[in-house]
């Protein structure tokens, strides 16, 4: 059956009413969700499929391209969905799930550590905290639901960095506007590119005073059946009750908690091979 005959009897892809409209974010919706249930798929085929005028076709494509929700192969010619729609995707069901998977694990680590304990996604070039257990001392690394961070100088940003396709992590990289929050700051691509390939190789990341000073972290990648990081679970402390041997002595409970979350995702992203990468 031929993608345009596809089309037309499934009343799924049929044009919404913005579309038949002429409204320019219907049609865009419409090509988005053609390009995602039918793509990879060529211009030409895109023409004949919906009609839109090559001109406004080519604008709108570039419109979604230029907001990673569809992307061309260069080789193929061909359009298909984007980093983004994944992203996008990823975070809707990871924030429903996730914080009610992993919530006994915090609890468990906050028990053990005594300190802040947190789970965060990726949004793009930055960390979404999604849940938290906070240390109950009266000094300690204290931090909102919903706060966005550089994924490039904390602890849950290089996991998840580190455990993306080469791909996807270049585009980020390539996208990350470096600032330097304090002295131990990473703000060069290829120390970055460095620290992620320590990073793989040990299982784990530390985050030593590069966004805070006074503050240490160690994190660890929650990740799907692909062995691709979707949140970063960490463990956070001042550094004055912290040292390098304490975040040691976390190590290993963090990086089991961590892969049982992994394992209780396990339905939704498939059998978990571990988080060596």
């Amino acid at each position: 059956m031929s993608k345009s005959s596809k089309i037309s009897s499934d009343n799924s892809t049929s044009a919404p009413s913005g579309q038949r409209s002429g409204s320019g974010l219907g049609r865009a919706i419409w090509l988005l969700d053609l390009i995602v249930s039918e793509g990879p798929v060529r211009f030409a085929e895109l023409v004949e499929l919906t009609g839109i005028p090559k001109a406004t076709l080519h604008r709108l494509l570039n419109e979604l391209a230029d907001e990673r929700l569809i992307q061309l192969d260069e080789r193929s010619q061909t359009w298909s969905s984007g980093y983004r729609i994944l992203e996008m995707a990823n975070r809707i069901w990871t924030r429903s799930d996730i914080r009610v998977l992993a919530q006994d694990q915090l609890l468990a680590l906050n028990a053990l550590s005594s300190e802040t304990v947190q789970i965060g996604v990726q949004a793009d070039t930055h960390v979404v905290i999604i849940d938290h257990v906070e240390s109950s001392r009266s000094v300690r690394h204290s931090i909102i639901v919903g706060t966005r961070v550089p994924v490039y100088c904390t602890g849950m940003g290089k996991v998840l960095l580190a455990w993306c396709d080469d791909e996807q992590q270049r585009d980020i990289i390539n996208r990350i506007s470096f600032a330097r929050f304090t002295p131990n700051t990473i703000t060069d691509k290829q120390a970055l590119l460095k620290e992620l390939s320590d990073v793989s190789q040990r299982g784990y990341a530390v985050d030593a005073e590069e966004r805070y000073l006074g503050s240490l972290c160690i994190a660890a990648p929650v990740v799907d059946s692909t062995g691709q990081a979707i949140a970063g679970l960490s463990i956070t402390a001042p550094t004055f009750r912290t040292s390098e041997k304490t975040l040691d002595s976390w190590r290993d409970a963090l990086i089991s908690a961590a892969a049982e979350i992994s394992r209780r995702l396990a339905p939704r992203t498939g059998p978990v091979n571990g988080v060596s990468h």
